[in-house]
């Protein structure tokens, strides 16, 4: 796959961009008292998609705080209307990105937040995202594994090989879920931090 310059450019930088001091601490999420998710902006049902595991975090893991922070690949004029700025719960766009691409406002807070887990919730890299990665406080961050973009994650999760889609049937390309592999790594994910005693 070809890279851009914007991205060598954005690889080789954050390369060299130093971790903040965080005390790393592994952490099952049915002890976790803080969860922050990072994720792509969508559309209205991925983000009700992502605010239903905030709600599952609580109810079901007993997880007290838990903090969103989007990216979302328009300009501020182009923002969804359902996103909105509040406590522990934000976004960022693409006019809030340098020439780096590396977002320039919006993220400190929570950057700063010292958050028990964070979790990347998504598949392939987003580039402003993996900068608030590099960028977090955060006791122990999970990712996806396989990518070259795993050197800030203290625990990461395989994806399952994905279906080959020459060789599904024509119907079955067509009623497949695009966002099913997400759903499936995302609980995959869930269920391996509640299940895994690191104490």
């Amino acid at each position: 796959m070809a890279v851009s310059l914007k991205e060598r450019i954005f690889r080789w930088r954050l390369a060299r961009l130093d971790s903040p001091e965080r005390e790393r601490r592994a952490v099952s999420l049915y002890r976790a008292k803080s969860v922050g998710l990072v994720y792509l902006e969508r559309d209205h049902t991925h983000f009700r998609e992502v605010k239903a595991i905030g709600k599952m975090l609580k109810e079901k893991y007993g997880v007290k705080r838990v903090g969103f922070l989007s990216y979302v690949e328009e300009d501020e004029k182009n923002t969804p209307n359902w996103l909105v700025k509040k406590l522990d719960s934000g976004y960022f766009c693409k006019s809030d990105l340098n020439w780096h691409g590396w977002p320039v406002k919006e993220f400190e807070a929570f950057a700063d937040t010292p958050f028990d887990i964070l979790i990347d919730l998504e598949l392939e890299p987003v580039l402003p995202l993996k900068f608030v990665m590099r960028k977090s406080t955060a006791g122990m961050k999970v990712g996806v594994d396989g990518t070259e973009w795993c050197e800030d994650l203290d625990f990461r999760i395989v994806p399952e090989p994905v279906e080959d889609e020459d060789e599904l049937e024509e119907v079955d390309v067509i009623l497949k879920d695009p966002m099913e592999e997400w759903k499936s790594h995302t609980s995959k994910t869930l269920e391996y931090l509640s299940k895994i005693d690191f104490q």
